[in-house]
């Protein structure tokens, strides 16, 4: 019977993924604070997926949240 070896598990690793960090957390206000606003509302959830959900953080993919509309 394979039992797991307590020794070898990492308590700190289940919670460091349920917890979100600090940064996460201001920049997730600041994106629904940003959405309140009527024109802005569509720009704050494109950021929101590339910064948060996928966790993009160069100018490139900022970029392109922001003016994705712009030709």
């Amino acid at each position: 019977m394979n039992t797991p070896n307590v020794e070898d598990e990492d308590p700190m690793e289940d919670s460091l993924t349920k917890v979100p960090t600090v940064a996460s957390a201001i920049l997730g206000q600041f994106f629904d604070e940003l959405a309140k606003d009527e024109e802005l509302g569509k720009v704050a959830s494109k950021l929101r997926k590339v910064v948060l959900d996928e966790g993009a953080f160069d100018e490139p993919s900022i970029r392109a949240a922001i003016f994705s509309d712009a030709s």
